[in-house]
């Protein structure tokens, strides 16, 4: 992340670790000052479905405040939705049928809610499936309700009604989830169970940028996640702690009255227009923040392959799915850092070194090398392995990358001390009297990395189990 040595890798990829080493190592967003999001309309009965439906990539996020979530479905998005829907159950590896009724409603058609579930069921039926789905037991609705993909309301299933973009939404959601569940189908995560005595500990190792591909995720991961008695966590961005996201933001901008460009070289500030330019940013865009944050925002760019993708990767980070889980469940949510100490650790590098690598990545972004390795497909295969849950691949790869900043004190500073001071918390929780279950999420680079939160809890004795098929 920060003083790294620059050797023989690309500036480019080395750039990338940036954004990468914040995303593994650390929680907190290095977004500041920006405009409040519009607050959408979705109904209470939706959140927690849609909560996990925007994950599957079925439907983009644009939907809920475009003004018509809540108004009849257009027959454009519902084409949309059901051919995302087909390829999200496409990567469940059935075998289509060979003669299969389209799924498509007539274009002239009133997509009332009967046509628009009958269209989704057509979606699901058109794979052979094996006997566990129980296709055929049921007509259309009378098996998308079995199956809890339709509830109806108090006045029933209103099958007649219109059905609207949030209903459509919550329909396809819904089958999603019910189809990778009973094929026993999903992301495996980068998993662990630990026990001593009464106590058990979940560690599931996060990765703060998702993808449709983590998602849904195994039921034996959500499972446990349920049977936990609290969530633990890095640090709780939707903590209601005012006083700690203040301070964060004290560290993040300058609050003296000058601005970056009296704190920077000329040649550094005008680098840095050209590459607001080039990411179609106004141009004072960054002047109210450090280098460091900057450095974070910009590398996060790299790390993708359009920057627009940056908002739906961000809403699909690991941590923050299971810090809202928690809290539409009424979980208890713990911090075992906290934004003080994650801030305190992002903002303490000297200012000349923070313009020194906000140099570095600038040169990067504008001068990009097209033969040298691209982090953002660096990024996807990590991404990719976490969800295959394979261990060895993932800290293969990363640990690879992490090279970069062995001889330096980015590696001490993200994965040092704190990795002690973890696994002196979680072994505090392995000692309690009595029993409890919790379930942890800590950047995958703590539990994957030689000699960190994992191998620390084995050396101090308790029964360590990577959880995988």
């Amino acid at each position: 992340m920060k003083r790294i040595t620059w050797n023989k890798w690309s500036r480019r990829a080395a750039s990338g670790l940036l954004g990468a080493a914040l995303l593994l190592g650390s929680v907190l967003p290095l977004r500041a000052n920006e405009a409040a999001a519009p607050v959408p309309a979705i109904s209470p009965w939706s959140v927690s479905i849609l909560h996990e439906g925007e994950k599957y990539g079925i439907f983009p996020l644009s939907w809920y405040d475009d003004g018509t979530f809540q108004q009849p479905i257009a027959q454009d998005k519902f084409q949309s939705l059901l051919d995302a829907t087909a390829s999200k159950l496409d990567a469940l590896g059935f075998s289509k049928q060979t003669k299969h009724a389209s799924e498509r409603p007539a274009a002239d058609a009133i997509l009332t809610r009967d046509t628009v579930l009958r269209s989704i069921y057509g979606v699901l039926t058109r794979y052979e499936l094996p006997e566990s789905f129980e296709i055929g037991r049921n007509d259309p609705i009378g098996y998308l309700q079995q199956q809890g993909i339709v509830n109806g309301t108090e006045y029933g299933l209103e099958l007649d009604r219109p059905c609207t973009v949030e209903q459509a939404a919550v329909f396809a959601s819904r089958l999603v989830r019910y189809a990778y569940e009973t094929a026993g189908k999903g992301a495996n995560g980068l998993f662990w169970k630990v026990t001593k005595g009464g106590n058990t500990l979940y560690l599931l190792g996060s990765i703060h940028l998702g993808i449709p591909d983590m998602y849904p995720l195994h039921k034996r991961v959500t499972d446990a996640f349920e049977s936990s008695d609290a969530l633990w966590v890095e640090a709780n961005l939707l903590s209601s702690d005012r006083e700690a996201m203040n301070y964060f933001m004290t560290l993040t901008t300058y609050d003296d009255g000058t601005t970056l460009k009296d704190h920077v070289a000329p040649e550094t500030y005008a680098k840095l227009q050209s590459v607001a330019e080039k990411l179609n940013l106004p141009p004072q865009s960054f002047d109210a923040l450090k280098p460091w944050v900057i450095s974070g925002n910009l590398s996060l760019t790299t790390l993708m392959a359009k920057p627009e993708d940056i908002a739906q990767a961000t809403n699909s980070g690991v941590d923050l799915y299971f810090t809202l889980r928690a809290m539409f469940a009424g979980k208890p949510v713990h911090e075992l850092e906290g934004v003080k100490l994650q801030g305190d650790l992002l903002s303490s590098v000297p200012p000349e070194q923070q313009e020194k690598e906000l140099n570095q990545l600038l040169d990067s972004i504008l001068n990009p090398n097209a033969s040298e390795p691209d982090p953002a497909v660096q990024f996807k295969n990590w991404q990719l392995l976490w969800a295959k849950g394979d261990a060895e691949g993932f800290t293969k790869a990363y640990s690879e990358s992490l090279q970069l900043a062995q001889n330096s004190g980015t590696a001490q500073r993200l994965l040092g001390e704190r990795d002690r001071n973890m696994a002196n918390k979680l072994s505090e929780l392995l000692e309690q009297d009595g029993s409890s279950t919790y379930f942890i999420v800590v950047g995958a680079a703590h539990f994957t990395v030689k000699d960190m939160v994992i191998d620390k809890l084995k050396q101090k004795g308790y029964d360590v189990r990577f959880v995988q098929e």
